[in-house]
């Protein structure tokens, strides 16, 4: 079992010394976060001069929202980049190696398709997702830090309160980003077969079939039912089980934040339906490996 860790570890090591937008990207974009509020113009708090009034609930109340927006901005925004660079990395991730031939050397060493395959996939469904959380979790108390030495009228908002909200608020976002990653396995899957299958231009091999089933529906049966499907997993938040108010104060600043019951994200018929059809993919994905060597 050891012995097993060890070359998936290996494994996970390999995609990230041969991609390194992965880390890069998230490191990158949390230090310029950092230093950005640094070298801001007159920034305005709106509740800045809360403090002076004596009311210190309503400070607590302003400080702990204001934890909370920066962390789900800084989590937003490293959430993107790091999206970004997955998707580009599961589109080279199997065909890079047979453009350069160097699937020849990882296949003669004692590894299998499958440990390959399922290395590249936790490298984006769970380990890069992780490394921007952590990111986040560092980066958030660093801005923090700079807006409370940059702007001396909002020192009364931004103290420990908004650092304890930040916290507080990742663990929620974390059980997001968990549901996220399940919701979008299938579209990992798919970019993984495309690299696969791919001779030239993954890319390509990703966009054209689904392109064309929906253009032949439009044309033929004058609908588009697949566009919709397509769109709706996409961008879950257009569903109606994803509906929110928000003027709720218990939802939080973000669909699900703040909500009880997280059961109701997690009992989704269509999630598990989809993390089924990526299993499935990914099956395919493994079979297809061991004979797109190219030679």
């Amino acid at each position: 079992m050891s012995n097993l860790n060890s070359k998936f570890a290996t494994l996970v090591r390999r995609e990230f010394w041969e991609h390194r937008a992965l880390w890069m990207a998230p490191l990158i974009v949390g230090g310029i976060m950092v230093i950005m509020p640094l070298l801001g113009g007159n920034m305005r708090f709106g509740a800045g001069d809360m403090s002076a009034s004596g009311d210190a609930g309503s400070v607590r109340i302003v400080s702990h929202m204001f934890g909370q927006a920066t962390m789900i901005g800084v989590t937003m925004t490293l959430g993107g980049i790091a999206c970004l660079a997955i998707f580009t990395y599961l589109l080279d991730s199997l065909y890079a190696e047979r453009k350069d031939r160097s699937i020849l050397f990882w296949k003669s060493l004692p590894v299998s398709d499958a440990q390959t395959v399922l290395a590249k996939l936790a490298v984006a469904l769970l380990v890069t997702p992780l490394l921007a959380l952590l990111v986040a979790a560092v980066v958030q108390p660093l801005i923090t830090g700079a807006l409370f030495v940059r702007y001396e009228h909002a020192r009364g908002v931004i103290d420990g309160g908004a650092l304890l909200g930040g916290l507080r608020t990742l663990p929620k976002v974390a059980v997001v980003w968990l549901y996220g990653v399940l919701w979008y396995s299938p579209f990992v899957a798919w970019l993984m077969l495309a690299s696969v299958l791919a001779k030239r231009v993954p890319l390509m091999y990703a966009l054209m079939p689904p392109a064309t089933l929906m253009l032949l529906e439009l044309m033929f049966l004058d609908s588009n039912h697949l566009a919709r499907f397509i769109g709706e997993r996409l961008a879950p938040w257009t569903r109606s089980d994803w509906a929110w108010d928000a003027t709720d104060p218990q939802r939080g600043l973000l669909p699900g934040l703040g909500s009880p019951d997280w059961g109701v994200l997690f009992t989704n018929g269509s999630l598990w339906l989809g993390v089924a059809v990526a299993a499935a993919m990914v099956y395919l994905v493994i079979r297809l490996r061991r004979y797109r060597d190219d030679t």
